[in-house]
């Protein structure tokens, strides 16, 4: 057991790293085929979308549209020390460091699985800030052919995906190659590939891993600020992704996610799977609710002071 003390402001917090995972809730759902997209349509307003890219590992894509403008958004989602306040999945969260646009975080989870059997887990991960034009494509895997970056620039290369994607539609994609080359070859550390992020995005495994997902939900041509996440200790071989903002009217925000999972070999994915999905749903949907109080109370507030 190793113990991590760093500082963020003016609080030092005592970590001690043992098993690390994220929380989950909800029953487990399984993809109608291998290499396929399983999509669904929550009935919150956030869309999800699973991409199975091997057989222990899974791209997950979704999108909410916040009613508060853009600043509210990442206001609420680079306060690290308070997450935990709205977001549901958060049973502990602690801002460990935080410097100029990174941060890192440790963070807890626990749920009742069955028959008094509790799940508990945890993740260290690195934060970093985009706020002007977004992650940088050269970190991110390829956006589907013939489909718009959030620069506005068109892409043109080809991978995997046999569709593009418009504002909400998925890309199929096939995981065949990535499945040979993953089961074939050793996997590479979550550290080692999160030292910077920037290796060559390539085939098959290497573009999948060491890279972010890029957010199939991108607005064409709108300018985005995101966050980029990634482990840096835990049971996961992989836990690396991105939120993407980006104003779609005065008052709104498409909140994109994306998130690239492998976890250990003796915990498959399939058993986890559908409690990811439940609980990005419900941390989108608090992530909107919490935006759009803070919003709605900042109006309150220029509205009585316009009163005085």
């Amino acid at each position: 057991m190793k113990a991590l003390r760093t500082q963020c402001g003016n609080r030092c917090s005592k970590v001690t790293s043992g098993r690390v995972a994220l929380p989950f809730r909800g029953s487990a759902r399984s993809l109608s085929c291998r290499g396929t997209v399983a999509q669904r349509q929550a009935d919150v307003g956030v869309r999800i979308d699973v991409e199975k890219t091997s057989w222990n590992s899974r791209r997950i894509f979704a999108a909410v549209t916040v009613p508060a403008p853009k600043g509210n958004v990442w206001s609420a989602l680079t306060d690290y020390d308070h997450l935990a306040d709205f977001i549901p999945s958060l049973v502990q969260n602690r801002c460990l460091e935080r410097s100029g646009n990174t941060a890192t975080l440790y963070q807890v989870g626990a749920q009742d699985v069955a028959m008094g059997v509790r799940f508990s887990a945890a993740v260290t991960l690195r934060c970093s800030e985009y706020p002007d034009g977004g992650l940088p494509e050269g970190l991110m895997t390829p956006p589907p052919p013939g489909s718009c970056t959030a620069t506005g620039s068109t892409t043109t290369g080809t991978e995997s995906s046999s569709s593009g994607l418009g504002r909400s539609s998925m890309a199929t994609s096939s995981s065949d190659s990535q499945d040979s080359s993953e089961d074939g070859g050793s996997s590479s550390s979550s550290s080692s590939s999160s030292n910077g992020g920037s290796s060559s995005s390539g085939g098959g495994k290497a573009g999948v891993e060491e890279l972010f997902p890029y957010p199939t939900t991108t607005v064409p041509g709108v300018r985005a600020s995101d966050i980029s996440f990634e482990l840096l200790e835990g049971d996961f071989q992989t836990f690396r992704g991105i939120w993407r903002m980006q104003p779609t009217g005065e008052r709104t925000t498409l909140l994109s996610y994306a998130l690239y999972v492998k976890p250990q070999s003796w915990l498959p994915v399939a058993l986890i799977q559908g409690r990811i999905e439940n609980e990005v749903v419900r941390n989108l949907e608090a992530v909107s609710r919490y935006a759009e109080s803070q919003y709605q109370q900042e109006q309150q507030q220029q509205r009585l002071q316009g009163q005085l």
